[in-house]
């Protein structure tokens, strides 16, 4: 009597823990970024499992056991979308929903299938009692049956790692040599309370997922065994990562540069081990990033002439570039050529210490081929017209070397010299910095007037308004004029040794 009236308990509180993680779990679905299906399970065997509970047990305990086991695995998805979806550990700090709330979920889930094993357990040793009563002695104990178990685990890991979001992590690319790059993955993600989780050592490769068939490595990394316990923050500081097909470098560099997301592949085999429980994973994932979309988001803060240098550079200048990449990386310096009208006009260099997530400010310095620009000055205006229709003008620049603690670093150079970026600024703001510079160059440090200012900008409204009314076979002509006036303003700037 008195067990048949602990597996009522039990059957109630199989009831109560299903209706309770049937609500929050409803929560939780409208607020899930990526595990549906998980909280879809949950909700279910806990609602089948709130009409089950309802059902007389059979003569044995099979119907219960049934109903445990399935309540064990919504308990550990639970566990699993309190870690991935919450902001219990880091994961997602944006969700809606407290962590508190995610822990009673979870804790529900877990009441529940601790209840269905206890219901199953006293159900189970009423019928052994019976058994006994009716027999009138005592029965041989029967003989344990093996039990196979299918370790789902390292599929179930595969299924999670495709599916789970990349959380925010700050990625360190330093200390660049021709053949390697070290790196730190730094994160707010925490393991989970009273848990340890340990890696074997392993060996990751990275490829653009185009080769995924036959991976052709973009880097490898040798990690060596891991181990993170209860609370700690999971990251990978100072490890190394060893360049692979250079080709295939620079082809994702150019994914980076030229696309608004690019993607990335890595692949590892490893065992895990998590409480205790270990398995061996053969992991696979392919992450999506921001990348720098053609650079629409380049501003020339500052440029202006300056009394040429030691390596001849004559001209200067300041550019902000933003990086939507959650990376910062160190590059060095890098040697740039300056294109207009697909002419090497001349050459710019930049030191690239840090490119760290959004804006980051360089200086320039570069030098002009004047003797270029002034042979070619009619193919350069010609091609401008187009730009200065809208008020602006163009100029692009593409990689010709990256030097680190005096390394020529190849694979950049090649990722570099494939990929052109160009700026639009308008022809007023940049020109009213060179005269500011130049006359300032002159004159000793003193600042130009705002008369010389005016008349800069009168004019340069003029040749503006001109073009604008320009019919399409009247820019021939129209540029043979201005290409004069810009010989004439070449060699003068030329003569007070400015250029």
């Amino acid at each position: 009597m008195l067990l048949t009236f602990l597996g009522l308990l039990t059957r109630i509180g199989v009831f109560i823990s299903s209706i309770i993680t049937i609500g929050l779990n409803a929560r939780f679905y409208t607020n899930n970024a990526w595990s549906d299906d998980l909280i879809i399970y949950i909700i279910a065997i806990s609602s089948f499992g709130a009409v089950a509970c309802l059902v007389p047990p059979y003569p044995n305990f099979l119907w219960d056991l049934f109903w445990a086991l399935g309540a064990l695995l919504a308990a550990v998805f639970a566990l699993v979308v309190q870690f991935a979806e919450s902001d219990c550990y880091g994961f997602r700090p944006d969700n809606d929903v407290n962590c508190s709330t995610y822990k009673a979920g979870t804790a529900f889930t877990f009441l529940a299938a601790l209840a269905w094993f206890a219901s199953g357990f006293f159900v189970g040793a009423e019928d052994e009692k019976e058994a006994q009563g009716e027999s009138g002695e005592k029965q041989e104990p029967k003989k344990k049956k093996k039990i196979n178990l299918l370790y789902a685990a390292p599929a179930f890991a595969v299924y999670l790692l495709d599916r789970v979001p990349i959380p925010n992590v700050q990625v360190n690319l330093l200390n660049p040599t021709n053949d390697s790059i070290e790196f730190s993955v730094l994160s707010d993600i925490r393991v989970p309370d009273a848990v340890t989780v340990n890696f074997d050592s392993m060996r990751a490769q990275f490829f653009r997922p185009e080769t995924r068939d036959d991976p052709i490595p973009i880097a490898t990394v040798d990690l060596p065994k891991l181990k993170f316990s209860a609370n700690e923050k999971v990251t990978l500081i100072n490890q190394t990562m060893k360049l692979g097909d250079i080709e295939q470098f620079a082809l994702l560099v150019e994914d980076v540069a030229y696309n608004p997301r690019f993607s990335v592949a890595g692949q590892a085999k490893t065992k895990v081990g998590v409480a205790g429980l270990s398995t061996t994973v053969d992991l696979m994932k392919v992450v999506s990033l921001p990348g720098f979309d053609n650079f629409p988001n380049i501003w020339v803060n500052e440029i202006g002439v300056m009394p040429p240098d030691e390596q001849g550079n004559n001209v200067y200048g300041e550019v902000v570039v933003f990086n939507p990449a959650p990376a910062t990386v160190t590059l060095g310096e890098v040697t740039l050529a300056v294109i207009i009208a697909n002419l090497t006009v001349g050459q710019a260099t930049v030191a690239v210490n840090n490119i760290v997530p959004g804006n980051n400010t360089f200086v320039i310095r570069a030098s002009l081929n004047t003797a270029l620009v002034e042979s070619n000055i009619d193919a350069i205006i010609q091609s401008e017209i187009p730009y200065l229709r809208e008020g602006n003008v163009i100029a692009s620049a593409r990689g010709v070397s990256v030097v680190y603690r005096g390394e020529h670093l190849q694979y950049w150079e090649e990722a570099f010299q494939s990929i052109q970026v160009s700026a639009t600024r308008p022809v007023k703001e940049l020109l009213g910095m060179v005269v500011d510079s130049g006359i300032s160059f002159i004159l000793g440090g003193i600042e130009p007037g705002e008369g010389l200012k005016e008349f800069v900008y009168n004019l340069v409204d003029q040749i503006l308004e001109t073009v604008r009314a320009l019919p399409e076979d009247g820019v021939d002509g129209y540029t043979e004029d201005l290409a004069a006036l810009a010989r004439l303003v070449l060699r003068l700037l030329t003569f007070l040794g400015i250029l």
